[in-house]
């Protein structure tokens, strides 16, 4: 903007065409707005191919001649020094520049007919560029606009995220917050926020090498190493002007507020979490919704975008991981073994499909599902078969029977392990199902919004809020520790803790059993543990309630801090939380759940 400021004059790149000096157009022959639009765009030209561009006769060196004669003497009225010479090639005048500022209307409007090869060159620039003056109609990753505000031309941005993480729509975000035009590929000398997909060639890279001028994004492998012509630019680039950027999936508030806000609570959590938040891989499961699939199919695009990335893979190791994708929790050695996998590790690990922390596990869930998802019906079941034997070995009774189910859908239900925690007993015992019914409506209650002297504390990953309701989101391993935590008030209050979940552990209760998927502390003391139950259970010193939609008042002594915590293997986890003011409570309320 500080370019446009001290020039004399701006070519404007929208709207009508037309030369500017202090906000008045200055009058100017097509021809001429023509030469001087295409210097800006484009860079240095020979004399001879402006003319063939311009005029495509045997008279077009003369023409250009005449017409730069009369272009030179009308800037010169302006102080700008233009032409004087017959320096070739020809370059754009000092003092003039192009303004990208987003207006109404297409690129260079009025010179369609300058001459037939202008026009076909205005055809590809208007299809390469981009003004992007409104909101994306998707929802955009937030750090398009944080970068927005950091960067300035020139700079380079390497981006890498998933196959189906929108890196096109990424950039066209980071363009419309700098106001800059969108410009896909390498033609042109326009500044602008400039996109080159992949593969990037050599040529490709030695161009942005010459460029000082545009913001460049190029995504880098989802999977893999990057190409050596990758970083061969990465080497040359000045350090201070690049950045490596990895593209986080979109916030559950972000899809629930924006493509997702009028599905059901469950099928947007449902859809969210096979995505995993990636922008295409969430556009095409909804478009499947939309069309009236009960049953959300593994979307083409996305089989086929996944499948490509682990061509990449020797086949040996692409038949490892396909095998590996049957088991949705952390891979122990044993199972790697039993999977016929091990040999493959090292290779799975450094492309980046498998990670380790302590144990190994797919380095994204989405990844995951959509192997397994690919995979035929027959094979599907022998891998599980094969999963199945060595849990049996190990004595593993709840990841044996998933595996067993998984192959075999008819399968008889078995009795729960000895070694089962009561509540997933409880889980076990009971259908999964519609919940048990609303809470009693309570009447008369004072609420108090500032009655917590510090705002919660989020420990450990998956924790948010949004429109004054907390949320969990995890999507698979690794599987850490986390709490959401509120101080103590200063004195007895009564909570209201409403909201709803929707859940994807296996069998309801986790591969290991012990997957509860909300649990509520008052101080050190479980109060109610939140799962996949269909009605209210009593447990010893603590209730069951159904994690689908829940509803609880309680109680809380003073000074007694509200803890949150979430072992779900797969969960979208969301509540408010009211306080109220207990009317004549004595000083030391003891804890108590209430029914109002």
């Amino acid at each position: 903007m500080a370019q446009i400021q001290s020039a004399i004059a701006q070519l404007t790149l929208f709207g009508a065409a037309g030369l500017y000096v202090g906000g008045k157009r200055v009058p100017l022959r097509n021809k001429s707005l023509a030469i001087l639009y295409y210097l800006a765009i484009e860079g240095p030209i020979s004399r001879a191919a402006m003319a063939e561009l311009l005029w495509e006769h045997a008279s077009a060196r003369q023409n250009l001649r005449v017409e730069l004669h009369e272009l030179r003497h009308t800037l010169r009225k302006l102080g700008i020094v233009a032409f004087e010479d017959r320096r070739d090639p020809l370059v754009l005048p000092p003092g003039i520049v192009l303004d990208t500022t987003p207006r109404t209307g297409q690129i260079l409007e009025g010179l369609e007919r300058v001459s037939d090869s202008f026009r076909e060159w205005l055809a590809g620039l208007r299809g390469r560029t981009t003004q992007v003056d409104e909101q994306p109609a998707e929802q955009i990753h937030a750090q398009a606009s944080e970068l927005a505000r950091e960067i300035d031309p020139p700079f380079l941005l390497i981006v890498k995220g998933s196959p189906l993480a929108g890196f096109k729509t990424f950039a066209l975000q980071l363009a419309r917050e700098m106001g800059l035009p969108f410009i896909e590929g390498v033609e042109g000398g326009a500044t602008a926020v400039r996109y080159l997909p992949l593969p990037q060639t050599e040529a490709q890279v030695k161009k942005v090498l010459k460029d000082d001028k545009s913001v460049w994004i190029l995504p880098t492998a989802p999977f893999g190493e990057d190409h050596s012509t990758l970083l061969e630019l990465r080497a040359q680039w000045p350090a201070d002007r690049a950045r490596f950027v990895t593209l986080q999936p979109l916030s559950w508030p972000a899809v629930v507020e924006g493509p997702l806000q009028d599905l059901p609570f469950e099928r947007a959590a449902e859809i969210y979490l096979r995505s995993g938040g990636d922008a295409a891989h969430l556009k095409h499961l909804l478009e499947l919704y939309r069309s009236g699939q009960e049953e959300l199919p593994l979307p083409q695009q996305v089989r086929a975008a996944y499948q490509r990335e682990s061509r990449f893979l020797s086949y040996p190791a692409r038949l490892a991981l396909e095998r590996l994708s049957v088991h949705p929790g952390t891979l122990s050695d044993g199972l790697i073994e039993a999977l016929e996998a091990h040999e493959h590790l090292d290779e799975l690990e450094r492309r980046g499909w498998l990670a380790y922390d302590d144990e190994w596990y797919f380095a994204s869930e989405p990844a995951r599902r959509v192997l397994y998802q690919a995979l035929q019906p027959g094979r599907r079941a022998e891998y599980h078969r094969a999963a199945a034997r060595y849990f049996a070995a190990k004595g593993d009774l709840i990841a044996r029977y998933h595996h067993e189910l998984a192959a075999d859908p008819e399968r008889r239900s078995i009795e729960p392990p000895e070694s089962l925690s009561p509540w997933a007993r409880a889980v076990w015992g009971l259908e999964k199902g519609e919940d048990g019914g609303g809470a009693p409506r309570v009447e008369g209650l004072e609420p108090l919004e500032e009655i917590f002297s510090e705002p919660p504390e989020m420990r450990g990953d998956g924790w948010g809020v949004y429109d004054k309701r907390f949320y969990f989101v995890r999507n698979g391993p690794p599987y850490r520790d986390n709490e959401l935590v509120f101080p103590g008030a200063d004195e007895p209050v009564l909570i209201r803790l409403k909201g709803r979940g929707f859940v994807e552990n296996v069998l309801g209760i986790g591969l290991d059993g012990e997957r509860m998927p909300l649990v509520l502390q008052v101080g050190r003391r479980p109060l109610v543990i939140f799962a996949p139950v269909n009605r209210e259970v009593p447990l010893s010193g603590v209730t069951l309630l159904p994690v689908r939609r829940f509803e609880v008042w309680a109680v809380v002594p003073r000074g007694q801090k509200l803890r949150f915590t979430s072992a779900a293997e797969r969960a979208v986890v969301e509540f408010s939380l009211d306080v109220y003011r207990v009317r004549g409570a004595p000083e030391e309320a003891g804890l108590a759940r209430v029914s109002a």
